[in-house]
C-alpha cells in the first residue's frame, strides 16, 4: 500500500514537472526565484516546487505604431508615421525579459529619439525622397542597443510625411519652380544645338557651292586654253580669238539675266547706255 503510494507520488511529481513550449516561443525558467534556463518549444522538464516557468515570450515579430513630429534641417516641423517591427532574440530572451519593464513602450521611445536626430540633420525634400537611408539609419543606430536587452530590429517603415496644409502648398511651388526652370534651360539648350546645327549646315554648304565654284572655274579655264590654242593653229590671231570669247560670254550673261531674274535687257551699242526696264 504505501509503495502504491509512493507510485502516485512520483507520477504527480514528474506531471507536474513536464512543460510543453509552443512553436515560436521559449519559457523563462528560475530556480529559487533566480534565473535558471530558458526552455526551448518542444516537451521540457522541471523541478517541481524547486524550478518554475516565470515567463512564456513569444519570438513572433511584433509590430509598434507610432507618430513622431520632427523638425528638418530647413526648420520644417513635419509628423512622421512610423511602424516599428521589432522580435526577441532566441538566444537573448531572458535579457528581454529581465531586463525591460515596459518593452514596448521604452523600444518605441528609443526608436523616435533616434529619428527625431536623424531628421534635424535632413530637408523636408531629403526627407520626402529619402526615406530609405533614414531607415537604414535608424537601424543602424539601434541594432547594437537593442541587442544588448535581447531584441532585434527588423525593419523600421517610415510613411510620408505630414505636413500642414500651407507648407505643402509652398512645397509643390517650390517644386513647380525647379521643373519650369528645368525646362526652360533644356529648351534653351536644344535651340542652341538648333542654331549650332543650321550654321554648321550652312557652313559646310557654302564650302560646298565654292568647291563647285572653283571646280567650274578651272573646267572654263582649261576651255578657253584648248580654244584659244584651236584657233592659232587654225590661223586665227589671239586678238579676234578673245574678243569671240568675251562677246560669247557677254550673250550667255545676258541670257542668263534674261531667264532668271525679272529685268529686261536691251543689247545696245557699247557707247550707248544698256537701258534696264523693271517690271516690278
Amino acid at each position: 500500500m504505501l509503495i502504491f503510494f509512493l507510485l502516485i507520488l512520483l507520477l504527480v511529481a514528474i506531471a507536474a514537472g513536464v512543460r510543453t513550449v509552443h512553436q515560436q516561443t521559449v519559457a523563462v525558467v528560475e530556480t529559487f526565484g533566480k534565473y535558471s534556463r530558458t526552455l526551448n518549444p518542444g516537451l521540457n522538464v522541471i523541478i517541481p516546487f524547486v524550478q518554475q516557468v516565470v515567463s512564456v515570450i513569444s519570438l513572433r515579430v511584433q509590430e509598434i505604431k507610432s507618430e513622431v513630429e520632427v523638425k528638418t534641417q530647413d526648420n520644417m516641423f513635419v509628423k512622421l508615421p512610423v511602424a516599428l517591427m521589432i522580435k526577441v532574440r532566441p538566444e537573448n530572451a531572458a535579457d528581454s525579459y529581465y531586463k525591460l519593464q515596459s518593452p514596448e513602450t521604452q523600444l518605441s521611445t528609443w526608436v523616435l529619439n533616434t529619428l527625431r536626430g536623424l531628421s534635424a540633420t535632413r530637408t523636408l525634400t531629403e526627407l520626402f525622397e529619402d526615406r530609405g537611408q533614414l531607415v537604414a539609419g535608424v537601424q543602424h543606430a539601434l541594432d547594437d542597443l537593442l541587442a544588448a536587452y535581447g531584441w532585434e530590429v527588423v525593419n523600421v517603415l517610415v510613411d510620408q510625411p505630414s505636413v500642414s496644409h500651407d507648407v505643402q502648398a509652398a512645397f509643390n511651388r517650390v517644386v513647380s519652380s525647379r521643373r519650369e526652370r528645368e525646362a526652360a534651360e533644356q529648351e534653351a539648350e536644344a535651340k542652341r544645338i538648333r542654331i549650332i546645327g543650321e550654321a554648321r549646315a550652312e557652313a559646310e554648304s557654302q564650302t560646298l557651292r565654292a568647291e563647285g565654284l572653283a571646280a567650274a572655274r578651272r573646267i572654263l579655264a582649261i576651255a578657253l586654253t584648248d580654244a584659244v590654242v584651236t584657233a592659232k593653229n587654225a590661223g586665227i590671231s589671239e586678238q579676234d580669238t578673245l574678243t569671240l570669247l568675251l562677246e560669247t560670254n557677254r550673250l550667255d550673261t545676258i541670257k542668263y539675266a534674261a531667264e532668271h531674274g525679272k529685268l529686261v535687257l536691251m543689247d545696245v551699242k557699247p557707247t550707248t547706255p544698256m537701258p534696264v526696264v523693271n517690271l516690278n
